[in-house]
This record gives C-alpha cells, sequence and structure tokens, in this order.
C-alpha cells in the first residue's frame, strides 16, 4: 500500500502494523474504527500534553512526539518476541497517551484546588517552607510561602500523575460551549477498553511485582474477534520498558533547552539526552550510543546517563525475570550494553580526557555538596576541625573493632612532618579497616554514614547493641580534610584480609577531581589493619592559615603540635601518640579515658592553650590553674560516671589584678572525647552532646538536675570559702541561677547597705513601703563598714538612695533552647508588649523575669510584702525616658550634679502594710 503523505512517524514502526490498514483484510471494520479512534484520542491529547512543560519546565519532553517516540522503542524491546494484536495495540496506545498526562496542571479540572485538597499538601508545603527558610533565611514571607506553594504542586503533580493517568479516560472536561467530553470519545470503546487503559497506564510507577495483578487476560469485544483478547500483563510490561527506555535525543530537543533556559540539576538530563542517539538492537540488549564524547565539562552528565542506563538495565531484567516465572513471552530485549559497569559503558558513551571509577560509590553532584557542607561553609575558618575529624575517624573504627574483637581500643598516632619544604598531616588508627569497596562508599560518597549504613549492619552483626556509638553521625567529616589539603592519601587494610588486600586511594586535586583507587605496592602495605591518612597541607602551619593558625614564631612546630592534639583529644577514650618534626618517635599525650583520673593541674594544662598563649594570656592561665585545683569538682551522672571536672568562674575573681577579666572564662565541651564547643562562665571539662552538625557548638550531657546538684555544690563553696569581693560573689550566683539553680546564699541584688542574699532582702524589705529597682549599670566600690560607693561607667559618682535595690531585670540563661528552655510563667503567654515600645512589665516577665537573680528578687518581695505576682507587675512602674517625657529620677551626684538613670518603682499595698 502507498504511505500517506500526512502519516505519522509512529505509524511506520513494527507495533502500529496491528492497527495499520491491509490488502485483503475481513476485519478491516473492525480495525479502522480502532484506528480512527486512537488517532483522535491522540489529537485530543496532544494539547495537553504540550501544557506539561508549563507546569514542569526544566523536565525533559513529555509532549506529543515523546508518546509518539514509545512505539518505536516499545517495538525496539518487543521484536518479533511479542506481537500485538489490534485490540492490544488500541489498549497500549491509548496507555501511550495518558500515563505522563497527570504531570501537567491541566489535567486536573480543578486545577490547583485538586491539589490543595490531597491529604499530602500541608505537610509537603511546610516541609518546603522550612527548607525555604533555612536555605534563605531573609527571604520574605510572602515570597517564602509563593515558591513553597509552587514546589509543593510541582511535588504532587509527580507524585500523583500515575494515579491522575487512571481516572483521565472516564474524567469529563468541560468544553467552550458549557458542555463535556471525553479524551477517549468513542463510548463504546471506552466503556470497554476505558478502566484497562487507565490501570495500565498508572501501572507504570509500580513495582514489577505488582504487575502480577494483570495476570489473567480480558475477553474481546463483542463485535471483535475471538483472538482479540487483550493482556494487561504484556501492555503493562511494554509501557514500563518502553518509557524508561526512551532517553534519546527525541527527549531533548537542543533548541527547548535555549529557550527554556533549563540550568542546575536538570540541565544534565538534557545534556546528556539531547546527544544520545536512537538505541541499537544488538542481540538481547539495547546499546546507546552518543553523537560525540563527554569532555570534562560533561562529567556530571556522563554519570546521569550512567544511572540511567543502570536503571534501564534494571527494568528489563525484572520484567525478563517477572515473565520467565509466569511462562510468558519473554522480550527480545533484555538488557543494556554497558550498564555493568562504567568503564564498559564508557566504550558506548565515550569520554574524553577523563575515565570514570564506578558511580554507585559516590553521591551525584559531589563538589558542591562537598565545598558547601563539607568544608568552610560548615565549619567557617578553623583548619584544626580537619585534624578533628581525621582522629574521630580513627577512634570510630577502632572502637569497632575494640567491640568485635573484644580487645583494648589501640592507639592513635598523629604525625606532622616538613619534606622539601612541604608539610605532611598524618593520622594512623589500628581499626577495623576498610576493603576497597568500604574505601570507596565510606570516603566518596558525601553524606553517607557508614556505621549507620546497612552494609555496617551486616559486616558488624550486633556492633550497635553492644553500645556503639560512633563520633560521626552525618558521613561528612572525612571531607574536612580538603579545606587544608588538596592532596590526599587514604591507605587501609580490612581486619578480616591479609597484608597483600592493603588499598591505597588517592585524591590528587582535592574535590575537583576525581579520586583513584589501586591496589598498594609492596612497600605501601600495612602489617597490621587500620586506616592511614596522609594529606600535604596547602599552608605551613605556623601560619595564619595554618593548623595552629598563629604565625608566632616564639614556638617551634613540635610544641604546638602537641598542644593542638593534647586540647583537641583531652576526653577520647583511645590512646593518642604524636610525633612532631623534632621528634624522634612517637609520644603519648593522651591515654584512653585518663581524664577523670589525672590531677586537676593536669587537665587544666591539657585543654587550655597556654603555650600559644601572649604574655597576659599566660599569667591569666596560671592564676585561673591554682584555682582550678582548689575549686573544681566532678560532675557525677546519674549512673555516678564522672561526666565533667569543671568550677563556675565568674572573671571577677582576683586572681591577678593585672590580668583580671582579661578573657572570658570558657568550659570546654567534648563530644565523643574531642573538642566540639565552651560553656561560659566555667572553666574545665564536660563531656557533651553536639548542637549542630559541624560539632563547632555543643553542650554538656549531663541532664539539668546533675548540672544544677553541681551548681549548687558550686555557689556554696563560694559562700564558704569566698575569694573575691562582692562582684564575685554577685555574678557566680548570676552564673548559678543561669543553670537552674537558686543559689540562695548568694547575692541576688545590691544596695547602699551591701549586696544581699534572700535572707539579708527579706529583712532589707521588712520596713520599707516603696523601693526603687535599677540595672546595675554602675561599678561598685566597697571599703568596708558599710561605705559603699557607686561609679557611672562613665565615671560619675553617683550617691544611691537608701530604697534603691539593684538586680538585674535581664537574666543570664546558659542552657541553649534546644536542651532546657528558660522558665516562662504561661499564663502571661499573650502579654503584648505596647506598640509605643513603653517598658511592659507583663511581657518582660513573660521573655526574661521567673529565672534568674530577678527571679528571687521578686518571690522575695511578694512573701515580704504578702502580694500576689500580678499586684507585683501591676505595681511596677517604669521611670523610663519615653518619647515625649523622661520620668527617670534625677539622683546627686558626688560632684552637686545629677545623673539620670532608669528604674522602676514599686510600692507594696496599702492594705497589706502593716
Amino acid at each position: 500500500m502507498e504511505t500517506s503523505p500526512m502519516q505519522h512517524a509512529f505509524e511506520r514502526t513494527p507495533l502500529w502494523q496491528a492497527l495499520a490498514a491491509r490488502d485483503d483484510d475481513p476485519h478491516s471494520a473492525q480495525r479502522e474504527v480502532l484506528r480512527a479512534a486512537y488517532l483522535q484520542f491522540r489529537k485530543t491529547v496532544e494539547p495537553l500534553a504540550s501544557e506539561i512543560a508549563m507546569s514542569m519546565p526544566m523536565f525533559t519532553d513529555h509532549s506529543i512526539a515523546h508518546i509518539d517516540a514509545l512505539w518505536d522503542t516499545a517495538s525496539m524491546i518487543c521484536g518479533a518476541n511479542v506481537p500485538v494484536n489490534p485490540a492490544e495495540a488500541f489498549v497500549l496506545g491509548g496507555a501511550f497517551l495518558l500515563h505522563d498526562l497527570g504531570m501537567g496542571l491541566v489535567a486536573y479540572p480543578l486545577g490547583e484546588a485538586a491539589l490543595e485538597s490531597d491529604p499530602q499538601y500541608p505537610d509537603l508545603l511546610a516541609g518546603n517552607q522550612a527548607r525555604l527558610a533555612a536555605v534563605s533565611p531573609s527571604i520574605q514571607q510572602e515570597e517564602l510561602l509563593r515558591v513553597a506553594r509552587e514546589q509543593t504542586i510541582v511535588e504532587l503533580l509527580r507524585l500523583r500523575h500515575a494515579s491522575q493517568a487512571e481516572r483521565l479516560v472516564s474524567t469529563q472536561f468541560r468544553a467552550p460551549d458549557g458542555g463535556h467530553l471525553y479524551l477517549l470519545q468513542d463510548m463504546a470503546l471506552r466503556h470497554h477498553f476505558g478502566a484497562l487503559i487507565g490501570r495500565i497506564a498508572a501501572s507504570h510507577w509500580w513495582e514489577v511485582d505488582d504487575l502480577r495483578c494483570f495476570e489473567h487476560k480480558q475477553g474481546s469485544c463483542a463485535d471483535h474477534p475471538a483472538d482479540w483478547d487483550v493482556d494487561p500483563l504484556k501492555l503493562a510490561c511494554i509501557l514500563r520498558l518502553a518509557d524508561v527506555a526512551q532517553i534519546d535525543q527525541r527527549r531533548a530537543p537542543v533548541y527547548l533547552r535555549v529557550f527554556r533556559g533549563v540550568s542546575g540539576a536538570s540541565e544534565h538530563h538534557w545534556r546528556f539526552q539531547e546527544r544520545l542517539t536512537r538505541p541499537l538492537v544488538v542481540g538481547d540488549r539495547l546499546e546507546y550510543t552518543a553523537t560525540r564524547p563527554f569532555r570534562l565539562e560533561d562529567v556530571e552528565s556522563w554519570w546521569l546517563a550512567c544511572e540511567m542506563v543502570k536503571d534501564i538495565d534494571g527494568e528489563l531484567r525484572k520484567v525478563d525475570a517477572l515473565c520467565a516465572d509466569l511462562r510468558r513471552n519473554r522480550f527480545a530485549v533484555r538488557s543494556v550494553a554497558g550498564a555493568d559497569s562504567p568503564e564498559r559503558l564508557a566504550v558506548y558513551l565515550r569520554t574524553d580526557g577523563w575515565r570514570p571509577i564506578d558511580a554507585t560509590l559516590r553521591v551525584s553532584d559531589v563538589n558542591r555538596l562537598v565545598a558547601t557542607l563539607g568544608g568552610h561553609d560548615l565549619y567557617g575558618n578553623r583548619p584544626d576541625v580537619a585534624l578533628r575529624e581525621l582522629v574521630a575517624n580513627a577512634a570510630d573504627a577502632m572502637r569497632a573493632r575494640a567491640i568485635v574483637e573484644d580487645r583494648p581500643t589501640g592507639t592513635v598516632t598523629v604525625r606532622l612532618s616538613e619534606d622539601q619544604g612541604q608539610w605532611w598531616l598524618e593520622v594512623e588508627d589500628t581499626g577495623v579497616g576498610m576493603d576497597s569497596t568500604t574505601m570507596v562508599r565510606a570516603l566518596t560518597d558525601f553524606g553517607y554514614s557508614r556505621w549507620r549504613s546497612d552494609a555496617a549492619s551486616q559486616q558488624y552483626p550486633g556492633l550497635l547493641s553492644k553500645g556503639f556509638q560512633p563520633i560521626g553521625r552525618f558521613g561528612i567529616g572525612f571531607f574536612a580534610v580538603f579545606m587544608v589539603a588538596d592532596d590526599v592519601q587514604v591507605t587501609s587494610l580490612s581486619h578480616e584480609d591479609a597484608p597483600r588486600s592493603t588499598h591505597v586511594l588517592e585524591f590528587s586535586g582535592g574535590l575537583s577531581s576525581r579520586p583513584l583507587l589501586r591496589e598498594a605496592d609492596q612497600s605501601e602495605r600495612l602489617r597490621r589493619p587500620g586506616t592511614r591518612v596522609r594529606a600535604r597541607l596547602r599552608d605551613d602551619p605556623r601560619s595564619e592559615k595554618g593548623l595552629f593558625r598563629t604565625s608566632s614564631r616564639r614556638l617551634q612546630h613540635t610544641r604546638l603540635f602537641h598542644s593542638l592534639v593534647r586540647r583537641t583529644c583531652a576526653l577520647v577514650d583511645v590512646n593518642v601518640d604524636v610525633q612532631g618534626p623534632a621528634d624522634p618517635a612517637p609520644r603519648r599525650v593522651v591515654t584512653a579515658n585518663d581524664w577523670t583520673s589525672i590531677s586537676a593541674s593536669e587537665l587544666f594544662t591539657r585543654i587550655y592553650p597556654r603555650d600559644e598563649a601572649d604574655y597576659y594570656g599566660r599569667r591569666h592561665f596560671d592564676a585561673f590553674e591554682t584555682l582550678f585545683v582548689e575549686r573544681a569538682q566532678d560532675v557525677l551522672d546519674d549512673e555516678g560516671r564522672v561526666v565533667g571536672r569543671a568550677m563556675i568562674a565568674s572573671g571577677w575573681e582576683p586572681v591577678d589584678e593585672e590580668v583580671r577579666r582579661w578573657l572570658q572564662p570558657e568550659a570546654q565541651v567534648y563530644v565523643g572525647g574531642l573538642l566540639a564547643g565552651t560553656l561560659d562562665w566555667c572553666m574545665g571539662a564536660f563531656v557533651g552532646m553536639p548542637l549542630t552538625a559541624d560539632r563547632l557548638k555543643a553542650f554538656p550531657s549531663a541532664s539539668p538536675e546533675v548540672l544544677r546538684g553541681w551548681v549548687e555544690n558550686q555557689a556554696e563553696l563560694a559562700r564558704r570559702n569566698p575569694i573575691g569581693d562582692h562582684g564575685h560573689l554577685a555574678f557566680t550566683g548570676t552564673v548559678a541561677r543561669g543553670l537552674g539553680a537558686e543559689a540562695l546564699g548568694l547575692p541576688c541584688a545590691e544596695s547602699l547597705d551591701g549586696p544581699l542574699d534572700v535572707a539579708n532582702l527579706a529583712k532589707w524589705l521588712a520596713d520599707r513601703d516603696e523601693i526603687f529597682i535599677a540595672n546595675p549599670h554602675f561599678h561598685i566600690f566597697d571599703r568596708g563598714a558599710g561605705t559603699r560607693r557607686f561609679f557611672s561607667f562613665g565615671g560619675t559618682e553617683v550617691l544611691i538612695d537608701q530604697h534603691c535595690l539593684i538586680t538585674n531585670l535581664y537574666s543570664l540563661w546558659l542552657y541553649p533552647e534546644e536542651i532546657l528552655s528558660h522558665p516562662r510563667v504561661e499564663t502571661l503567654a499573650d502579654a503584648v508588649e505596647p506598640e509605643d515600645g513603653v517598658w511592659h512589665a507583663p511581657s518582660w516577665w513573660y521573655d526574661n523575669g521567673a529565672f534568674g537573680s530577678i527571679a528571687l528578687v521578686v518571690r522575695t518581695i511578694r512573701t515580704s510584702w504578702n502580694m500576689t505576682l500580678d499586684q507585683v507587675l501591676d505595681g511596677m512602674e517604669p521611670m523610663y525616658a519615653e518619647p515625649n517625657i523622661d520620668r527617670r529620677p534625677e539622683l546627686p551626684t558626688a560632684e552637686g550634679g545629677t545623673f539620670r538613670m532608669n528604674m522602676i518603682r514599686l510600692r507594696r499595698l496599702a492594705e497589706v502594710r502593716s
């Protein structure tokens, strides 16, 4: 027969021939009805398919061109092995038309309202809002909601498109004249085949095993030949295989990518598909080829193509297995050439200037993710974190081996050396080690947490149940090494292997090049299990950008290195040996878990950087070491384990007048034994929990009750053995209350008569009916015998009234809110500060009161004056400077002038006065 000049390309495919007109056809009438109905169906769907790009412009082509191409791809996969009759061809064509149509908003007669009513919509929207807020904290709320809503609609379109496809045959669409129309207009065919077409269209997103529900055939139409029955299993398999395999340049026309402005991850889909030719069928395999090689700038596109090829191969193999299991005709195409390895795929999809390694051992777009989350953007200007993370990995490996083999944890050896002007950092452990597969997966897959993976559970059964808690939780720590080095070499030997199985993974260009995996040569082989990481540092460690973050020449590299490693690893539960450039051999600087048993002086020296400090800093540490030996106490958890050795430090201790308050006191907080954060106004060391993924913020892991008990002991020790003036005791009380204690014996307020604890405050209040409360904006000098002088921060001596009470109205709270929120009176949660900005007692109390020294002051006022909290708050009169009037009281000065300051006036209620 002659070919019509208007014939579509799909009408020349082998599968379509079941519907094509033919000479001497006894069933030409029935065949013509099916053919005409399909072409009408196609004509109606065509504009809807083109609208998918409006909803998802970044996706490759889902128009009628893609649908038509499925006939060709399906014909290649079926070959002569899987024929179809005319009824099956019609049902298959209908499924082709509908399978992706739900990805366009026009496929929903109610539009966005249909998606907004989806049960998943609120959760998806909230998740997108949270993600956008985290990524772009400065984004306006209105814009955030708009973008989140758009992303949620797109996400739901993708999630629902298969189920929507099942409903489209029976969906009525409103016509311009007010009537209704169906996509498949032939009512008889719609009634007989519509439901089946919809189910098969939806099935392309099912698991292969779920296709077994199509095992039974559907009988033929009454006016069709008896052998025109329909095998839905065969058609569902054809649809899913054709859809997944159709990834050639017909899906990604070059001009479409240009016009749509595709960027980001979607661009890689377009870049590889636009160069893929129509696949070849060679034997029982598909062969994908490309019009030109993938160069270095196309690396990510190539790897995405590799992943897609593997997916296609997997689908072909699973369908083939299903057909074999059910004794059905097996498809002519059963696999994809090169899908078994990147190296073999590169024979077909050629590369130019680079050679792929196994893509399953890396996360896609690793360079961008690591640069953003694994280096400076995560850890900031902290090159020492690279050392910490390498030691953390080493310690985890040794803890694992200790549990698996029931042996001591072993030793981490850390080395710093110089070779021909190049500085090298090396961290070596005697842990479980890694085989080659584990090395590549654990060290190249950003975000892959080895110890939390299924592979670790299979390789080391019972490890977690025996108490193993890895320091690393997110699979990102190793990448911190690239903050300080580009050339990194990892050598490892699994504890289950012989030395000849040692492998080396080399990074020769940081994150800009792919690593090289090779067998270790004989000189590189490890003689015992474990891992050695060797990194060539970019900068001299003794520089502002170097490992020590100092350019001081006062100390040599070896001494600085010892100090850094000691401080970083102070509480670790493995042995740590150090070898600096001047050390003939490694020296032990930390013995596993020795921090609980060494002297207080040795612990203090280990955790504070005295060596690197300047003259005044060293005097500061010398002075506080003596005090630490006297005052530090153990913090014991509920099970009696030591989780801290520390003291409260106000910074006002009179340890050395020249360095008083030279440095703010900070205790060191350790996660997994490694330095992770600090706790202000304390000195010593705590076992902690991380507050952030980078472990640069942490808080003591002791419960609030345990910490409160330790703080109360510290407060009582300060009260009984005062070492400083009122300033030290007052601020010690402030710190104690910031950690949830009451510290009743320490001052909670100041007066002209002296510092006041709760008992003395009650006496002070007893004979007063009016008081003035002020913030402590003074330097107080106590000359003894009740003579106190108050100087403003500007140096003016202010004559304080007998009724003036000085206490901090804005209390210190040292707990992170995610650990323990500061106390609040929830009945005041609705208190709103006035718009004029005037101080408002109820809102102030909700936000800043109810804890700290002010809470003790107000409680004592209530008890002494027999008033309720509401009465106290209602009676607080702010004496502040307001926009139109200055209500601040004028206090006399020693020079004869006046001094204005904010105060709160409070009177005892007349009905409760004695």
